[in-house]
């Protein structure tokens, strides 16, 4: 995912978003856990049925990176306003730097190695160079398996831009959620661009918007209320059988959730380690190589045979341990090359 690229973003007189940095992190880590128990059960062995029924839910990460993206440009884009240019300018090369190595260099190997190729499950088709390095969504996926939700974020950030250089933010998003319900409810469009753009899980980014509103603007809620509504959608999801499809109940849970948290770090209620925050930081350069390594680690731990909690811990110590020096070695240094400042420094 997916994910929400974002530094903190300073007010006048607090840092609200390091424990947004914190959810980050562990939402890298729930993604990370979901492509680890798919990784061990193909290669190494097949976990217990309690590690299985906690890991398989980890894809929700990628509804909270949805959420967040959605909060988190609209919160620094009112707060903070900038020209349009510099908006777009600074979000897309925050996904598009640090994922062309990875994303190109897995095409390249997959040239040579075909037989690592993934098997695409949302295409017949396989991986395209012009989805590869675009992210533009074509009929041919990109070769980094998780990149369609960085297919979804673009197309975000392309919507909100245009809306912001109209002045019809809140018009906008309106007809987009609209436009989202009509194609579900009849019937979803052939062109893979307008599924992409039409997809229901789209609206976990209005959520995130609205959050950021209600948070700047909007009443402030007392936790119960807020706790309350996000129980409510948390059940009425494992209710309806805890379906991926239904996922979009846990990113509005998440999105309900987002204001109390930040009028309870600003009040001062709690702090955020700073190893949490620097995992807040490194989680997108986590979720982009964690996949392909694991692609290669679990053959190798299944060809030693490694039991699967073994497999599972060390799964997760390659994830963060290549995510942080990805982070380190690369991010950082071309962020700043480019005059970007990264995910640790102040805004």
């Amino acid at each position: 995912m997916l994910i929400s690229l974002v530094h903190p973003v300073q007010t006048a007189s607090h840092s609200v978003f390091t424990t947004l940095q914190a959810g980050r992190f562990f939402a890298a880590m729930a993604v990370v856990g979901y492509h680890a128990l798919l990784s061990i059960t193909a290669f190494v062995d097949i976990p217990s049925a309690f590690a299985t029924t906690v890991l398989k839910f980890g894809y929700l990460g990628v509804d909270f990176f949805f959420v967040l993206s959605g909060f988190v440009i609209h919160y620094s884009m009112s707060s903070a306003p900038r020209r349009i240019s510099s908006f777009v300018y600074s979000r897309y090369t925050r996904i598009m730097l640090p994922y062309w190595p990875v994303g190109i260099g897995l095409g390249l190997a997959y040239l040579t190695m075909p037989h690592l190729a993934p098997q695409f499950t949302t295409s017949d088709s396989a991986w395209g160079w012009l989805s590869t390095i675009t992210l533009f969504p074509t009929g041919q996926p990109p070769t980094l398996n998780v990149a369609w939700t960085l297919q979804h974020e673009l197309l975000f950030y392309s919507l909100y831009a245009t809306l912001r250089f109209f002045d019809r933010v809140a018009a906008g998003l309106v007809l987009w959620t609209t436009a989202i319900i009509l194609f579900f409810v009849l019937d979803r469009p052939e062109m893979i661009f307008f599924q992409v753009l039409l997809a229901p899980i789209n609206i976990e980014f209005v959520a995130g918007v609205l959050a950021a509103h209600v948070f700047m603007r909007g009443p402030r809620m007392k936790g119960i209320a807020c706790f309350g509504v996000a129980f409510t959608l948390i059940l009425s999801f494992v209710l309806m059988g805890s379906n991926r499809h239904d996922s979009l109940l846990i990113g509005l849970a998440m999105a309900t959730l987002l204001p109390w948290l930040c009028h309870q770090e600003m009040q001062g209620r709690f702090t955020v380690p700073n190893w949490l925050i620097f995992g807040g930081a490194a989680s997108y350069a986590i979720y982009l190589v964690h996949n392909p390594l694991f692609s290669l680690s679990s053959r190798l731990m299944g060809a030693v045979g490694l039991d699967w909690m073994t497999a599972l811990i060390l799964s997760f110590c390659v994830a963060m341990g290549a995510g942080s020096l990805y982070y380190q070695l690369w991010e950082i240094p071309v962020m700043k090359l480019i005059g970007i400042k990264s995910h640790t420094q102040k805004a």
